[in-house]
């Protein structure tokens, strides 16, 4: 039987004394050369010592000749019959035997032993014969001259051995037996590595006691834990998380295990602080810039080198590359370079195809920019858009244009823009469309190159257009409405109005039709001045009341109405009536009596304070307040003295001045207001005195 890995001596089993070939050569045939060969004795011959010395010589010879002939012919079976003889070549072969006729090989490069047997026609042994081996299948196995097989590889061959024309053959089977699996990654590497994410096949490879693979085999594999990785049935392993696991291959029931770990590797890059700063061209960012490298599951990802790079003319970093810390960070300081605009930074990562962009705003240094107004003298019905494109040019000290600069516009007067370039083009020139805000007259413009703020920013420039009214389509009333004055005199304030455009701008030399129902004005048709301002000047009626005064626009449907009130004048006129149903008897000792007061166009005065007067009887009240229609009711109770009677009546602060007379026989006397002012008993003499 044979063990694997083992060198196998195979114990023959015929009945005859079994031994491996080795072909010797004969024994050395006696020289006769030496049976002629004269033997010389020294010293004087003598004929008869001489004589029998060379008879006994020449027996000597020709004796030890003819022992070596025999030894010969019965060394090489010739003569007698020992169990082996020596032979000459493969003289005298008659069969050849091989033993073992079959055997198995457990590993690459086990040897097993073949034995060959070779008889003659007698069954006598032949020694010194020459056998040929050969095996059949030299990739499973090679024979030595001496019939030592080595095992090559999995499969079966046939050896054989021939001695002239006989063949003999011997079955050797090479099946390997798994004694260890070795599990590695693609590279061999002992302690494979996958990424987070990433997908690695790993190798089983079962091997024999030799060490020698074992090609052809399924392995079973596991992973201790599924948590970290997972594995399919061809071993390929998807890293799932960072972390540890042992890989177990299973081939035969032998086991191999290797330990398997997830790293957490680049798969994003983040800003964490930095992005979209801005500062004056050629300067230091006021805050350094921090990027993040990221797995795929979001974790940091510690010592992986980040590149940055710039543009060139964009300035310059320090570092220009970092290591990232426990966090996944690096950090890195931006100079900005000369030329104000965006400039961007790159930051790479070997793992990761794209590259983090960060943007920066170089802010132009005011001192070293210039602004140049395109677009002069425009104009546009407010409310309305510019017809033309409102633009600027933006340059540096030494006028060369400067593009890609930020440029903002803001409408100041209640307009609105719309920039149709954000930024400076490569002439340098920005433009937007400009909406002129609802208010007629000069409105402005204003475009910001940068951000205009900090010391050294650009000064705005200024764009002016004329906003100009459109078509009259109102009439407003701005003042002088609902007043009130005395009849027949102006009214204390013009009646100021403003002809509007549908976006309420005054317009210019707007006719105006004025018709007042009591009352005059200075003309009947007026026209607005440049604001679109009318201011009417109206003198009111004769009669106390209220006053109306239409003004028609041309392209209005409605007349615009102004009011006002008209009082009365200043008092004028005093008068004396007898009360409603007052007797007339002229010999009645007392007397109702209704005191008027009127201004000069006979409107009753209100409120006019009286005082009331007789030098004979008694009057009452003596003083008093006429009322809304001018009047004062009095009581006049006649004295006893014979003779005509009087009461006197008069309006305080003015010298209007009224009096009734009754005679003093016969029927009393009454004097109407209209006599006695008449007579000059009651005469406006002046104006009421405030």
């Amino acid at each position: 039987m044979k063990t694997a890995g083992k060198q196998r001596s195979v114990i023959p089993k015929s009945p005859r004394q079994d031994a491996r070939l080795t072909v010797t050569g004969p024994p050395p045939i006696p020289s006769l050369y030496c049976m002629a060969s004269p033997t010389h004795i020294g010293g004087p011959q003598k004929p008869l010592i001489h004589n029998a010395g060379k008879l006994v010589a020449m027996a000597a010879s020709t004796g030890a000749a003819l022992v070596s002939i025999v030894s010969f012919l019965y060394s090489y079976g010739v003569i007698g019959k020992s169990a082996s003889h020596q032979t000459i070549g493969n003289l005298g072969a008659a069969w050849v035997g091989l033993r073992p006729l079959a055997d198995t090989a457990y590993s690459i490069g086990d040897t097993i032993h073949l034995a060959a047997t070779i008889t003659d026609k007698s069954g006598a042994l032949l020694v010194g014969a020459q056998p040929t081996w050969v095996s059949e299948n030299p990739r499973v196995a090679v024979v030595l001259a001496d019939g030592s097989v080595i095992a090559e590889g999995p499969g079966s061959t046939t050896i054989s051995v021939a001695v002239a024309n006989l063949i003999a053959r011997s079955r050797i089977v090479v099946r390997q037996t798994v004694i260890s699996v070795d599990v590695v990654g693609v590279a061999n590497d002992t302690t494979p590595v996958v990424a987070e994410g990433e997908r690695k096949p790993l190798r089983a490879i079962p091997r024999d006691a030799r060490n020698h693979p074992v090609i052809g085999l399924t392995p079973q594999w596991r992973l201790d834990d599924t948590s970290v990785a997972t594995i399919d049935t061809l071993g390929a392993v998807t890293g799932t998380m960072a972390g540890r696991t042992i890989a177990t291959a299973t081939v035969n029931g032998v086991s191999g295990r290797s330990p398997l770990t997830v790293v957490a590797t680049a798969a994003g890059l983040t800003t964490v602080a930095g992005g979209s700063q801005r500062a004056l061209a050629g300067g230091l960012l006021p805050q350094a810039v921090v990027v993040r490298v990221t797995s795929r599951r979001a974790r940091p990802v510690e010592g992986v080198l980040v590149k940055f790079r710039l543009t060139d003319g964009q300035g310059s970093l320090e570092p220009s590359s970092a290591i990232t810390d426990a966090d996944g960070r690096v950090r890195t300081v931006w100079t900005l370079g000369d030329l104000p605009g965006r400039q961007t930074l790159f930051a790479t990562v070997e793992r990761i195809d794209s590259a983090l962009a960060i943007g920066a705003e170089a802010e132009p240094v005011g001192a070293n920019t210039r602004l140049t107004v395109l677009t002069e003298h425009a104009s546009g019905a407010a409310g309305h858009e510019v017809t033309d494109t409102i633009a600027i040019r933006v340059s540096d000290s030494t006028g060369r244009a400067l593009a890609d600069v930020p440029v903002s516009w803001v409408a100041l007067d209640g307009g609105r823009s719309t920039a149709l370039d954000a930024r400076s083009d490569s002439l340098g020139e920005a433009r937007a469309r400009w909406t002129l805000g609802p208010k007629a007259g000069t409105q402005r413009l204003r475009a910001q190159v940068g951000s205009g703020h900090g010391k050294g920013a650009v000064p705005p420039a200024t764009v002016r257009a004329t906003a100009q009214a459109g078509a009259a389509v109102g009439l407003v009333v701005v003042s002088g409405d609902a007043q009130r004055g005395a009849a027949g005199e102006p009214l204390a304030k013009a009646l100021v109005l403003r002809v509007v455009d549908s976006a309420g701008n005054g317009v210019a030399d707007a006719e105006l039709e004025l018709s007042p129902s009591e009352g005059t004005v200075p003309d009947t048709s007026i026209h607005t001045d440049s604001l679109g301002i009318a201011r009417i000047h109206w003198t009111l009626g004769h009669a106390a009341g209220d006053h109306s005064l239409a003004v028609h626009l041309d392209g209005m449907n409605r007349l615009l109405k102004m009011t006002a009130v008209a009082r009365p004048a200043a008092p004028a006129n005093l008068s004396f009536d007898d009360a409603a149903g007052e007797s007339r008897n002229t010999h009645a000792r007392g007397k109702h009596l209704v005191a008027l007061v009127t201004d000069a166009y006979g409107n009753p005065v209100p409120d006019a304070r009286l005082s009331f007067s007789t030098r004979s009887g008694n009057v009452t009240p003596s003083r008093a307040v006429s009322d809304a229609k001018g009047r004062v009711k009095v009581s006049w109770t006649l004295g006893g003295k014979p003779g005509d009677q009087s009461l006197l009546g008069s309006v305080q602060g003015t010298d209007v001045r009224g009096s009734l007379v009754v005679p003093g026989a016969g029927t009393p006397l009454h004097t109407p207001a209209k006599a006695a002012s008449a007579k000059g008993s009651s005469t406006k003499t002046s104006k009421k005195r405030s």
